[in-house]
C-alpha cells in the first residue's frame, strides 16, 4: 500500500474514532458538570450550562427537558414543572422516551399528592412501557395516594429478595429495604394494625434516617 493510501487510511481511522468516542465522552463529562451544579445547589449555573451550545449539541431535546424538570424540582417551582411535563407529552418521542416521561411524571405528581395526574402518567407507562415499569407505579399509587392496603404480601416478597444468602440486607440495599419497610408499615397503619405497623416502621426509621421519609415515619410512630 502506498504512503498516500496509508495516510488516507489513518485519516479515516482518526475520523471514526472521533465520531465514535468523543461524543459519548463529552456527554459524560458535561453531564457530570450539570450534576455537580445541582448537588451544590448552584441552580443559576446549572441552567446556564443546560442552555449552552454544548448541551444542545450533546443531549437530545428529551434529555435536556428532563434535566430542566430537575431544575424546577430543585427550585420547588411545581407550576413550571407541571407545564413542562405537559409540553413534553406533545414532543416527538419514541416509545422508550414516552415510558420514561410517564415514570418521571408519576414521581413528580406523587410528591404533590396529585392523584389524577399521577394516574395519567401511569397510563403513559402502560401504553408505551413494560409490565416491569408499570407494576411499582401502580403499587405506590395504591399505597401512597389511594391509601389502600392491598400490597402487603407483594412488598414483603420484594423485601425478601433484597437479602443475601445469610438472610441479611447488604449495605447497598439498606435504603431500598427501608423504603419497602415504610410501605409495609404504612399499609398496616391503614388496617389499624398497630403492632405490625410499629414493627416495620421502627426498621424503616433506622434505614431511612436522614431521608425525606424520616419525619413522616417518626410522626406515624408517635401517632400524629
Amino acid at each position: 500500500m502506498s504512503n498516500i493510501a496509508w495516510t488516507y487510511l489513518m485519516y479515516a481511522v482518526v475520523f471514526l474514532l472521533l465520531v465514535l468516542l468523543v461524543p459519548p465522552l463529552v456527554k459524560r463529562v458535561y453531564y457530570s458538570k450539570l450534576m455537580k451544579d445541582l448537588d451544590e445547589d448552584n441552580l443559576i449555573l446549572y441552567e446556564k450550562h443546560l442552555d449552552s451550545f454544548i448541551a444542545k449539541v450533546t443531549f437530545s431535546a428529551f434529555e435536556r427537558e428532563s434535566m430542566r424538570l430537575s431544575l424546577y424540582e430543585a427550585k420547588k417551582d411545581m407550576k413550571k414543572g407541571d407545564e413542562l411535563i405537559q409540553f413534553m407529552t406533545h414532543m416527538r418521542l419514541n416509545r422508550k422516551q414516552r415510558a420514561q416521561l410517564g415514570e418521571r411524571g408519576f414521581y413528580f405528581y406523587l410528591a404533590q399528592g396529585k392523584i389524577k395526574k399521577a394516574e395519567h402518567m401511569i397510563d403513559l407507562v402502560k401504553e408505551f412501557g413494560t409490565p416491569a415499569q408499570v407494576e411499582p407505579l401502580v403499587m405506590q399509587h395504591s399505597i401512597l395516594l389511594k391509601k389502600e392496603a392491598k400490597y402487603i404480601d407483594q412488598v414483603k416478597e420484594r423485601y425478601e429478595k433484597l437479602k443475601d444468602q445469610n438472610g441479611n440486607i447488604p449495605e447497598n440495599n439498606l435504603v431500598s429495604a427501608g423504603t419497602f419497610e415504610y410501605l409495609i408499615g404504612l399499609q398496616y397503619s391503614y388496617k389499624n394494625d398497630k403492632a405490625n405497623m410499629k414493627e416495620w416502621l421502627e426498621k424503616a426509621e433506622i434505614h431511612l434516617k436522614g431521608t425525606p421519609f424520616e419525619s413522616e415515619i417518626s410522626d406515624l410512630l408517635k401517632g400524629r
